[in-house]
């Protein structure tokens, strides 16, 4: 016996598709063609890029140059200097006399490398724990307790190579106020930290851990399998990164995509339903100013209004 329902759950669906409304692509230049089967079934195809809305992959591809381009040309804000040097505030602590802090700099200078805490503790002025307490007091922030990494969510998930540019470890994340923990050994790096928060969406909270520590754990990390992170480079053409980036786009079937540059690299991060896939491009040395650049997208509604939506068939 025939189903009566079924055929009202088949026009529902038909009605549904036709009454759906897709967002209106973001690029002035936009054509708007679609194909005939797309046209019909109302298929979203598009893609979020930076939470802006991109109808078909010609579209995504000029905006994701654009993008890049404009990360690129960025330069990196130069961390401020510390207001008080590490070895006066151990000196200040009483952890230093001043004799061995100039012992430790002028060790320092004749070998041109290490910082003035790794001194300190080669001459055996100090121990490990008290560089990482002063270091705390330095930087303003909380000191580990502990460097052992607890289960974190997977949007969360930072490369492994920006985490070895700036000797970062991730440690917990406090799901009720959306907060990422980090442990970072040699210095705190708040453009990397904001740069971070801007693509993962939640909040960065740094803390001081010892430099071996992390170091030693950030070679754990790198012998395990990362099969979700890719990294090229160094690459400077951004036409050649657009379409490295594209290319992993269709594959992985990203419906969101965030891109910014954290130092030296720039960090796309591909979401497809429930899964992450990284993408570090490095950049050539000697960043160049941000030049004035003609706007690309529409301004007719606010960006609050867009949903994101499903991705392009695997062939497209």
């Amino acid at each position: 016996m025939q189903d009566p329902v079924r055929p009202l759950i088949w026009r529902n669906a038909i009605r549904k598709r036709w009454s759906g409304t897709e967002p209106v692509c973001e690029l002035l230049s936009c054509s708007g063609t679609r194909s005939l089967w797309q046209r019909v079934w109302r298929r979203q195809t598009g893609v979020f890029l930076q939470g802006m809305y991109y109808c078909q992959p010609q579209c995504v591809e000029t905006a994701l140059s654009e993008q890049l381009r404009r990360l690129e040309r960025s330069t990196p804000k130069t961390p401020p200097a510390s207001r008080i040097p590490l070895g006066l505030l151990m000196v200040a602590r009483g952890r230093l006399r001043y004799r061995e802090v100039a012992a430790a700099l002028e060790a320092q200078q004749r070998a041109r490398h290490g910082t003035i805490g790794e001194w300190i503790e080669k001459l055996g002025f100090a121990t490990e724990q008290e560089v990482t307490s002063a270091l705390g007091l330095q930087w303003g922030c909380p000191v580990a307790s502990s460097l052992e990494t607890t289960s974190l969510p997977t949007f969360s998930r930072i490369p492994l190579a920006i985490l070895e540019a700036f000797q970062m470890l991730p440690l917990q994340y406090a799901s009720t106020t959306q907060t990422l923990y980090l442990a970072c050994g040699q210095r705190c790096d708040h453009a990397a930290l904001y740069a971070i928060e801007r693509i993962i969406g939640c909040r960065t909270q740094p803390c001081v851990g010892g430099p071996k520590d992390i170091a030693w754990q950030l070679e754990r990390l790198r012998r395990q399998p990362r099969p979700h992170e890719v990294e090229f480079g160094p690459v400077g053409d951004t036409a050649e990164m657009s379409r490295i980036s594209l290319s992993y786009i269709t594959r992985v079937g990203a419906d969101e995509v965030q891109a910014e540059r954290v130092g030296p690299m720039i960090w796309l991060r591909l979401k497809s339903r429930a899964s992450y896939t990284n993408l570090v491009f490095r950049l050539p040395s000697g960043a160049r100013q941000e030049p004035a650049f003609t706007p690309i997208h529409r301004a007719d509604r606010p960006l609050s209004v867009l949903k994101p939506s499903a991705v392009w068939p695997a062939g497209q």
